[in-house]
């Protein structure tokens, strides 16, 4: 939660200093701020049988959660407001 706050204040600081970020600096705060990783470490809240393990593994950034939240993201930002 910490660092999605952290990344929306990245994004707002960009719009008020009208910084057109880099694809790289984007995609950095863009995978955070689509809360893709979020949802799926809260996602196993709900299961009956979370161990703290289980957390632990979801909130250390696993390359499959980091890598899902990128392809989420991309998905969401060509689809556009349109849909």
């Amino acid at each position: 939660m910490k660092r999605l706050a952290q990344a929306y204040l990245s994004e707002s600081r960009w719009f008020h200093c009208n910084h057109t970020p880099t694809v790289e600096e984007y995609m950095e705060i863009a995978t955070v701020t689509s809360a893709y990783a979020l949802m799926t470490s809260v996602s196993f809240l709900g299961m009956e049988d979370t161990t703290e393990e289980v957390l632990i593994w979801a909130t250390s950034h696993p390359k499959i959660i980091e890598a899902a939240s990128v392809i989420c993201r991309l998905m969401n930002d060509i689809v556009g407001p349109e849909v």
